[in-house]
């Protein structure tokens, strides 16, 4: 191994064909990009869209805030928001798709860490040592290196930085430290975390500095420690500012994720000890090479970035690791760990040439001349494709992408139309706060504490037992008492009708089975009483019931094989059959009814065909409403405005003429409202 003032001089020819080389894996990465990002279908994680939300409130003159007026530190990569802040600016003037804009710069950022780690080895190793190409192969196949390239969040932008580091480090320009005092400055400002990076990097510094002082050359070391001390500078005095102004902008010392997930007394090193073990064996056991950079510790960046890398897992252990596919925390060190590994690779060679035992393996397994390159090729390519299939299959292309890219989707989908039906000041309550708040632009009230300061500052029992940045939640009650318009119909468990929400049934198709809305009705409507059918008291007098679907109606629970209904209450009307299940039919009709109200509201749930599976209103024998179920198991409301329709006596039929997968109807609650 080399130092940066022992680069071996390879023959022009093959140095400029080993450049050539590189754009290979650089083009096999993008590929692969660009094929996770289709399968995601163009969308990023929530805690990306959440950073996004935070640009765009800033693009649009909002300030650094999720909700407008409200000062809460709910991201911790403030450079990657800034960095975002032009592009969503610039995007919505070229009407171009923000999300993918930033996952395209994410790939180009990808592609500019490989091959800052080419570079690296080739000044750490020589120009031509083939253990380069292991540092590049390791990143090439390494799922999470790809795949959180495409995931919206800011772990390529962190090892962009730290990698420009380790290039000053490793460069021998006298204004070398101004580079790498700006990197690490970048570095701290993309993510608190790095702040270990930092000061591991310039404390090597200053020991390199003490060295070369103890071996006598004064001028070497002086000249180390006025650089450690302008790199240190940089850094200290920029972040020193930046943490000033945040501080008086926000009023805390810690962003509020901090709170969340590390507020409080925390004992996560069960957690964090599988996470840990989790990165190591999803790669073959692979990142385990880096521990034989400790053979080339004489070189002074590899002796830092084996330190803080064995620090930073340590610090990822006591937090408890996170809940993302891929391991997010170890990302930015995937180019790290790839680069110890080649130099630890190369260094145990050399001590095998020096020591003699390279000459004896040869005549042992007989491995002259360049058979015994093709068998370490081969080994190298063996173990790079079991990394690469492990990555496949345990890797965040299955764990994310594959797995929940559709339902984001249909996420998108949703709050892009409450962004367009929602009314004036309308607020939603729920977890997934970074999609919400970004398409819907409605406020959010945050159940998990992300921008909620009182939920992220509360202490909680088992603290680091539960799912990491998931064990501080708002309950219930607390979040209904602020009184949201608009709840996620997953958020809060079971049935909020009694606390004065409906299923909206407008909702589009293919996203979920309904999203909770605070009842108008009950502030701008009257309610008729004497017009109540909710078929608590059994079967309502006059009502006439056909086929086996209605053979014991009305019923008070699901049966087997029948998803659990939300929003019933009482008795109801369920099609579904106890043993016939979906194949049950039949139709049952009301007793006439005068039409006294405006509306004409009752709850609904099953299959969606409307030909097969509906409620009709007739008036004098002609429909004059007919609705179908949505496909799902929870009620939502159906609202018939029968104003013109007043006085007359109607009848409702519940028809289900279907057998197929999801051929029933779920009914309750049958009310008129005056307006």
């Amino acid at each position: 191994m080399t130092t940066s003032q022992e680069v071996v001089a390879a023959p022009a020819r093959a140095t400029q064909k080993s450049e050539r080389w590189i754009l290979l894996p650089v083009v096999g990465l993008t590929l692969l990009c660009l094929r996770y990002m289709q399968l995601y279908r163009r969308n990023v994680v929530d805690d990306a869209m959440t950073s996004m939300q935070y640009a765009k409130q800033l693009a649009l003159g909002n300030g650094l805030v999720f909700n407008v007026g409200e000062r809460v530190e709910g991201y911790t990569n403030f450079l990657w928001v800034i960095f975002m802040t032009p592009i969503y600016w610039l995007s919505t003037k070229l009407g171009f798709h923000f999300v993918s804009a930033v996952t395209l710069c994410n790939i180009v950022i990808a592609g500019a860490n490989m091959l800052l780690v080419w570079s690296l080895a080739r000044r750490w190793l020589g120009e031509s040592h083939p253990a380069q190409w292991l540092a590049v192969g390791l990143c090439l196949v390494d799922n999470s290196f790809a795949v959180w390239a495409i995931l919206g969040l800011e772990v390529h932008f962190l090892a962009l930085f730290m990698l420009l580091a380790l290039w000053a480090c490793s460069s021998d320009s006298p204004r070398r430290f101004w580079g790498l005092g700006v990197a690490l400055l970048c570095a701290h400002l993309t993510r608190p975390d790095a702040g270990l990076f930092c000061a591991v990097i310039l404390a090597n510094q200053a020991l390199d500095a003490a060295l070369a002082w103890r071996r006598g050359e004064r001028a070497l070391a002086a000249q180390r420690a006025l650089g450690t001390l302008t790199a240190a500078g940089i850094w200290v005095v920029a972040y020193g500012a930046y943490f000033y102004v945040r501080y008086r902008y926000y009023g805390l010392l810690f962003p509020n994720t901090f709170y969340v997930k590390l507020g409080g007394p925390i004992d996560a090193w069960a957690r964090g000890l599988r996470y840990l073990h989790g990165f190591v064996s999803e790669r073959a056991y692979a990142p385990l090479l880096a521990l034989l950079a400790s053979l080339g510790l004489a070189h002074p960046v590899v002796r830092a970035l084996l330190v803080y890398n064995l620090l930073h897992a340590f610090y990822v252990v006591y937090v408890g690791g996170d809940f993302f596919a891929g391991h997010r925390f170890f990302v930015p060190e995937i180019p790290q760990l790839a680069l110890l590994s080649a130099v630890g690779v190369a260094a145990f060679w050399q001590r095998l040439e020096a020591s003699g035992q390279l000459d004896t393996l040869r005549q042992r397994y007989r491995l002259e001349g360049r058979r015994l390159h093709h068998a370490l090729l081969a080994a190298a390519l063996a173990l790079l494709g079991v990394v690469f299939q492990r990555g496949l299959t345990r890797g965040p292309v299955v764990g994310e992408v594959r797995t929940w890219g559709r339902d984001l989707t249909n996420q998108v989908k949703l709050f892009r139309w409450l962004g367009e039906h929602k009314p004036e000041g309308a607020s939603v309550a729920t977890c997934l706060i970074g999609h919400t708040g970004f398409y819907s632009s409605a406020r959010v009230i945050d159940m998990c504490g992300i921008i909620d300061p009182a939920t992220a500052q509360r202490q909680v029992k088992n603290f680091g037992k539960g799912k990491a940045g998931h064990e501080k939640m708002a309950t219930a009650a607390e979040t209904l008492k602020k009184k949201p318009m608009f709840v996620a119909d997953y958020v809060i468990p079971g049935d909020l009708y009694r606390h004065g929400y409906f299923l909206r049934a407008d909702i589009p198709e293919n996203t979920y089975e309904g999203i909770w809305q605070k009842d108008p009705l009950l502030t701008a409507g009257t309610f008729l009483p004497s017009t109540r059918v909710n078929f608590d008291r059994g079967r309502p007098e006059g009502w006439h019931a056909t086929g086996d679907a209605f053979e014991s109606w009305p019923t008070r629970t699901h049966f087997k094989g029948q998803g659990e209904l939300i929003g019933v209450n009482g008795g109801f009307i369920n099609t579904f059959h106890a043993t016939r299940g979906n194949a049950a039919t039949g139709t049952l009709e009301s007793a006439p009814f005068e039409l006294m109200g405006d509306l004409l509201v009752f709850r609904m749930g099953g299959g969606k065909d409307a030909q097969k599976l509906r409620v009709e209103l007739l008036v004098d024998g002609a429909v004059k409403y007919t609705t179908t179920g949505r496909r799902g198991d929870q009620l939502s409301r159906r609202q018939w405005d029968i104003t013109a329709l007043r006085d007359k006596q109607a009848v409702l039929r519940v028809v289900d003429e279907s057998a197929e997968p999801w051929g029933y109807l779920s009914l309750d609650e049958i009310v008129q409202w005056r307006q």
